[in-house]
């Protein structure tokens, strides 16, 4: 099966510890994080310029669909079993909401301080793995 890639700015605090997290998670399918700087041709070879890409998150699915906001940010979280909070985003009353919502936080990404998301296990080559996780990998 393929992977899913999911295309991110490497310069936005914010945007590199959600991949950190993401690349933490048990995820149901196999996601990619691709940072868009240096890999302007593969997005425009899925027609995604890099303006385009550095406003918004994208994704393409393994299948070759691509999604863009909040849409490959919800995709995202539902196969690497993130925040819970994505799953509410796609409800049928709050779904517009949070895409109406999406472009102004992803213009406006680099105000938000990263310590408003949780800190990876795994930060400058040192992890830190709680007793019970290792206590799970030896079963």
């Amino acid at each position: 099966m393929n992977a899913h890639q999911i295309f991110y700015d490497a310069d936005c605090p914010v945007c590199v510890r959600e991949m950190a997290l993401l690349s933490e998670r048990a995820c149901s399918e196999p996601v990619t994080a691709v940072p868009i700087q240096g890999n302007e041709d593969l997005l425009a070879s899925y027609g995604i310029s890099r303006a385009d890409a550095l406003t918004y998150i994208h994704m393409k699915t393994a299948d070759g669909k691509i999604l863009r906001g909040m849409d490959a940010l919800r995709l995202m979280h539902r196969v690497s079993n993130g925040f819970f909070v994505f799953r509410l985003t796609g409800l049928p009353l709050l779904r517009p909401f949070f895409d109406w919502l999406y472009p102004i936080f992803a213009r406006n990404r680099y105000r938000f301080p990263a310590w408003l998301l949780p800190h990876p296990r795994c930060e400058n080559g040192a992890c830190q793995i709680s007793h019970k996780q290792q206590q799970d990998k030896k079963s």
